[in-house]
């Protein structure tokens, strides 16, 4: 859910909980299904969030992704606080101990040109 430029107005997007800018310090989970680590779900405070699913995953590490997708958009249809849809997405999901480090890393090099 990384920020990029838009090159037309959007009609339609499913419901989603703001993004963050991807700078500076902020919480990082890693989503795994097994050793396969599933995406990365990122937040620098309660209003924001970022979950970024690796490419490549197989079809069971798919399934976990479609459910994190699945739980935020939900949650965000339905008026949902962050904080609920953050909560669901960690019962439901293996994950790794959270990490406090810099967010600049998941940003494409490109993003701020």
């Amino acid at each position: 859910m990384p920020w990029r430029p838009q090159p037309a107005e959007l009609v339609y997007a499913p419901p989603a909980y703001p993004s963050h800018d991807y700078r500076g310090e902020g919480e990082i989970f890693t989503i795994r299904l097994g050793r396969e680590v599933v995406g990365h779900l990122t937040r620098k405070d309660w209003t924001a969030i970022g979950w970024l699913p690796r490419p490549g995953l197989s079809e069971e590490a798919g399934i976990v992704r479609e459910i994190v997708e699945d739980i935020l958009r939900d949650f965000a249809a339905e008026g949902r606080p962050m904080v609920d849809a953050w909560a669901e997405v960690l019962n439901y999901t293996q994950h790794d101990a959270p990490v406090r480090a810099p967010l600049e890393g998941f940003r494409h090099p490109l993003a701020d040109e």
